[in-house]
């Protein structure tokens, strides 16, 4: 179904991203791309796909097939018809405003008859399972939602290539086994699928190969059964996640000297949507790791930001210290780390960035020096942030935070988009900010992140606390987390 052969592919004045790429994927075939961060992972997809260098302007030697087409050639159409793509942030290929719109978008823009549409429509919508969301505003969805319509939206026209880009970076743990599930449906149509990620554990039941890139070569090809086999030494030494992380042996001792954020009665909702948060109540001490857990759209992400200050709350305290603090004063104490890192890049090179708004001391000069190797970006300190890969993106921002002088950290999904060496650098340097006394509190769906740093573990469900547990112990333990909604309990084994 696919097939590359001696492929080079050079954006315009710039050197090769992707040089001899050779390997050849089946019809209804899963392969996996794997490896750093910047390794050439994403060019790959887009040459598959014609993107490049149709849509990234570059020049192209070798010889790609895709069901014995060449997809740079193709009109727009037969692309359509061709590819699926699924985009590392859905949001960024939406057009429509509903979910029923967005999903027929393709199929109207070829002129399919209206009649075939809904069928095509109703098929689709019920193979992914979001027949109840086709009425609802995509802008009111959830992470894992919009992906589903995202893969909906792929799915319509009935491809022969399913295109995923870090599908899971946005997702939860249950979202992620929803889309596995979907893909193993996929699958069954025949349907070949083609998938750029890291966090590859999750696909090990569906993939029949893993690829793995290294400065733009293709250094290695695995079976599902080879891959199995490497041990979290040998990932590691290839920039890949481990299989397993060693838990954080910090048992911080909180006493009340040691009391920094004292939150009580919590509550914020949005006017346009009447979501949020209510009456969470909660205690960060000084140099402790907390880790913020709950399913896509539970109120995380809403907690942290009037935490920070970055949003004011409609009823409740917060006492920094011991006062009562505004959101002034909590956005100078507080770091924010968002989940987006476009949201956070205003410089014109990667040095600039991590240096943006700080008063330049001899201490900036080391803390940048220190930030630039901490997270493997001297590299690229000359770079454009526009131009770097999502996970190069992310560890800018982390390197920005880590040259700031806050008290409390917010780290929103700092992994997402991560290779094992960016998850490595970030557990380094949550550790060194717990040792320097620094609070830290991270979002995430991450296990291994979550295990390897944090003190607690606060589970949010519905916009409410629902239970604070400490992660330490032996062996392969599980944290029970009850789940109170009305008069049943929901009992789940999250996390590991």
């Amino acid at each position: 179904m696919i097939e590359f052969q001696n492929v080079y592919f050079s954006y315009k004045d710039s050197d090769a991203a992707i040089k001899d790429i050779s390997f050849s994927i089946k019809q209804g075939e899963c392969t996996v791309l794997c490896g750093r961060s910047g390794s050439g992972k994403s060019t790959i997809l887009r040459t598959v796909s014609g993107l490049a260098p149709i849509f990234y302007d570059g020049t192209l030697q070798g010889k790609i097939e895709v069901d014995k087409r060449i997809p740079a050639e193709l009109e727009s159409e037969e692309r359509a018809k061709l590819f699926g793509v699924v985009f590392q942030d859905p949001r960024s290929q939406f057009f429509m405003n509903t979910v029923q719109d967005e999903i027929c978008f393709a199929a109207e823009n070829i002129g399919v008859p209206s009649n075939k549409i809904k069928e095509m429509l109703f098929d689709v919508s019920k193979f992914v399972g979001i027949e109840d969301l086709l009425s609802r505003n995509i802008d009111e969805l959830s992470s894992g939602q919009k992906q589903k319509v995202a893969i909906a939206s792929s799915l319509i026209l009935q491809p022969n290539v399913l295109i995923l880009d870090e599908p899971t970076s946005n997702l939860d743990v249950r979202g992620a086994k929803v889309l596995v599930e979907i893909i193993k449906k996929v699958k069954d149509r025949g349907i070949s699928i083609i998938i750029s990620e890291h966090r590859l554990g999750l696909f090990k039941e569906v993939t029949d190969k893993f690829l793995y890139v290294d400065k733009g070569r293709l250094n290695e090809i695995w079976t599902r059964e080879e891959f199995e086999k490497l041990s979290d030494e040998e990932l590691s030494s290839l920039g890949l996640r481990p299989k397993t992380v060693e838990k954080n042996s910090n048992n911080h001792a909180k006493t009340d000297k040691d009391l920094l954020l004292d939150i009580n009665s919590l509550s914020f909702r949005y006017k346009k949507t009447r979501e949020g948060i209510d009456n969470i109540n909660l205690q960060l001490y000084k140099g402790e790791v907390v880790s913020l857990l709950g399913n896509n759209g539970a109120g995380k992400t809403t907690l942290c930001k009037v935490i920070g200050g970055l949003l004011k709350e409609n009823s409740g305290t917060i006492k920094y210290k011991g006062k009562i603090s505004n959101c002034n004063l909590r956005n100078k104490f507080c770091y924010f780390v968002m989940q987006d890192a476009d949201y956070q890049l205003y410089s014109d090179s990667v040095a600039g960035e991590i240096a943006f708004g700080k008063k330049v001391t001899e201490k900036l000069k080391q803390d940048l020096i220190e930030s630039l190797d901490t997270f493997k970006l001297m590299e690229l300190k000359d770079r454009h942030p526009a131009s770097l890969s999502g996970g190069e993106k992310q560890r800018v921002t982390l390197a920005a935070a880590y040259c700031s002088d806050a008290d409390i950290y917010i780290l929103d999904e700092p992994t997402s988009g991560m290779d094992g060496e960016g998850l490595h650098a970030i557990i380094r340097w949550v550790k060194l900010l717990s040792e320097k006394g620094k609070t830290v509190v991270i979002i995430t769906h991450d296990l291994l992140l979550a295990r390897a740093t944090s003190n607690r573990f606060i589970y949010l469900e519905d916009g409410e606390q629902v239970k604070s547990s400490n992660p330490l112990g032996g062996g392969n333990d599980t944290v029970e987390v009850k789940v109170y909604l009305a008069t049943q309990t929901v009992d789940s084994d999250w996390p590991k």
